[in-house]
């Protein structure tokens, strides 16, 4: 049975390009679960006010985390990954070695909340 809310590739994508404005269906976040884990697709860092410099000298628009499972002090969410452009996260395999684009479709990924 799919769970998956999002019908195409391009749906997702139109969502996170742009100005943040749920009225206009644009979010700064997404949280999802996937092969049995939940996981944050978050625009800028979570957790640090500093805008995140990349190796290659640009700046981090995008951050992947995943969600802790023990309820010790600390963040609720682990970085995986920063990624310059909405491209590179649909292209990282920081998730169990998939494509993120193939996570985002999956008939079983199920979308936990928007903000």
């Amino acid at each position: 049975m799919r769970v998956n809310e999002y019908n195409s590739l391009d749906e997702f994508k139109a969502q996170y390009i742009g100005v943040w404005d749920p009225s206009e269906n644009h979010w700064l976040g997404l949280d999802f679960s996937y092969d049995g884990a939940e996981y944050r697709l978050n625009t800028g860092s979570m957790y640090e006010t500093k805008k995140t410099i990349l190796p290659d000298g640009r700046e981090a628009i995008f951050g992947l985390y995943r969600k802790n499972t023990d309820s010790g002090p600390g963040p609720d969410y682990s970085l995986l990954e920063e990624f310059a452009t909405l491209d590179e996260v649909l292209n990282s395999k920081c998730i169990n070695g998939i494509n993120f684009k193939q996570i985002i479709m999956d008939d079983s990924t199920e979308l936990l909340g928007q903000d």
